[in-house]
């Protein structure tokens, strides 16, 4: 029985072992063909890495406001016998704007000046009979008190008569009336508000940006504005920067001048801004689609020449800001060698790649080098 047991033991392990021997031998030929076999090349878009200065800037939005801005009120009361403006246009600094009935304080006027006359002539007589000892002291005092009220009233009068012919404080832009309060022939308290003046040209605009940026911002520092509502750009430069930060968003605010030709920009309108950082030379950018993003290292495929044919080789890189479909790399890659931004998914290292837009890729140097000739 025991030899008869080994016996059959036997004749297993030289079947078993036929089999395994068999399949690692196909195992192996199998590897060698796979080694001796050539991948057709993968079509991929490629683009070259370029070299430039860039313009980093930091995005923000902000507020419109007036340089100067007021309800015009008044302040005497009177009754409105004139209104010369209108809702919406553009005054000068001094322009009447609206007139009160002053007949009465002109004819108040007249008869302080009448009286002037007499007191100025009574006071004349009293100062040369005082010069004489003619008259007390007192009584030439008492005659040069009268003199020197009449004075006073015939000043109050004519700034009365003044304050109710109103003017522009400032050049600006009137606001709507308010034709419940301000008509013709309706009498006026002091401190009705007539119009709402502002001046907008230049104006105001203020950016609220993070405390973690108010390093980066310098008076008279570039800024552009854009306004969404007439998809128009404008300019303007730092004025002031807050000495305070807002203690629940931890935001400081830079507060921007700027032309407003046209008159585009009004009070209260919500516009975006780039305030221009310095610029950064020498900085190699690719299409963000030349990287690929990975948790253990972006890296881009590099087309490069193997014994005449075209194969990829992986490069990690560091990178930097991103903007218009354009990344900044910051370590790993060098100006003008040629990045896959197309195909990446079929890629790994040292595999052959046939470019889809070589020619285009050549049209674009060939203008460029002769764009730079001219």
């Amino acid at each position: 029985m025991i030899k008869r047991f080994i016996i059959v033991l036997l004749v297993l392990i030289v079947i078993f072992g036929g089999i395994f021997g068999y399949k690692a031998y196909k195992g192996y030929e199998m590897g060698q063909a796979m080694k001796a076999r050539k991948y057709p090349p993968v079509s991929v878009s490629v683009a070259v890495s370029k070299i430039g200065n860039w313009q980093p800037y930091i995005h923000t939005i902000g507020n419109v406001s007036a340089i100067n801005s007021v309800n015009v009120t008044t302040q005497v009361a009177g009754q409105v016998n004139g209104i010369y403006f209108r809702s919406g246009e553009f005054v000068r600094k001094n322009q009447v704007l609206v007139t009160l009935d002053d007949s009465l304080q002109i004819a108040q006027l007249k008869q302080y000046k009448s009286q002037f006359i007499a007191d100025k002539f009574n006071y004349e007589q009293y100062k040369k009979a005082y010069a004489q000892d003619a008259v007390s002291k007192a009584s030439y005092i008492s005659m040069l008190s009268t003199l020197r009220q009449n004075e006073a009233q015939i000043a109050q009068a004519e700034v009365t008569i003044a304050d109710m012919t109103i003017r522009a404080p400032f050049s600006g832009i009137v606001g709507i009336r308010n034709s419940s309060s301000v008509n013709l022939g309706q009498y006026i308290k002091p401190g009705a508000n007539i119009i709402p003046l502002y001046s907008i040209n230049p104006i105001y605009i203020d950016f609220t940006m993070p405390q973690n940026d108010l390093h980066s911002l310098k008076i008279n520092q570039k800024v552009k504005i854009k306004l969404d509502s007439y998809n128009k750009i404008f300019y303007g430069r730092i004025k002031t920067i807050s000495i305070d930060v807002n203690t629940v968003s931890r935001n400081i605010t830079a507060r921007v001048i700027a032309d407003n030709n046209g008159m585009y920009l009004r009070p209260g309108m919500f516009v975006t801004g780039r305030v221009f950082l310095p610029v950064i030379h020498s900085v190699v950018t690719v299409p963000v689609t030349a990287v690929t993003y990975n948790p253990y290292g972006d890296f881009v495929y590099v087309v490069v020449k193997k014994n005449g044919v075209n194969i990829v080789k992986t490069d990690y890189v560091k990178t930097g800001e991103e903007r218009n479909g354009v990344v900044v790399i910051l370590k790993g890659l060098k100006a003008g060698e040629k990045v896959v931004t197309a195909g990446q998914v079929k890629l790994r290292n040292g595999l052959p790649v046939a470019i889809k837009n070589e020619g285009a890729d050549n049209k674009s140097k060939s203008k460029t080098k002769s764009n730079s000739k001219r």
